[in-house]
C-alpha cells in the first residue's frame, strides 16, 4: 500500500508545479482487473512484488506513456503509439 507515498508525491508535485501522473492508481486498478494470477505473470521473479520482468516493464511503461499523453498532450509527439497494447490495458486485460 503506497497511499502516504502517493499522497505525498503529488502533494510535491503541486507544491513545485510539477507535471506528475498517477501510475499508483493506475497500476492498482489494471492489476485489480486482471487478477493476482495474471498480474503476477509481470513480476521479475514469483517472490518479488516491486521489479518487473521484460514483459511487465513493456506493459507498465505503455500505461505511463498512455497517462503522460492523456494528461499532457504535448507529449504525444515523441511517445510512440500502440493501439492494442493500450487498448488491452484500459479495458482490463491481460497483455
Amino acid at each position: 500500500d503506497l497511499a502516504v507515498q502517493r499522497n505525498l508525491t503529488i502533494a510535491a508535485a503541486r507544491t513545485t508545479h510539477s507535471r506528475y501522473i498517477d501510475l499508483n492508481i493506475a497500476s492498482v486498478d489494471y492489476c485489480n482487473a486482471i487478477g493476482p494470477e495474471a498480474a503476477w505473470k509481470y513480476n521479475l521473479n514469483p517472490t518479488d512484488y516491486t521489479h518487473l520482468n521484460g514483459r511487465g516493464s513493456v506493459v507498465f511503461g505503455r500505461m505511463v506513456s498512455d497517462l503522460m499523453v492523456r494528461r499532457f498532450g504535448d507529449i504525444g509527439a515523441v511517445t510512440e503509439r500502440n493501439g492494442t497494447l493500450s487498448r488491452e490495458i484500459w479495458e482490463g486485460v491481460a497483455a
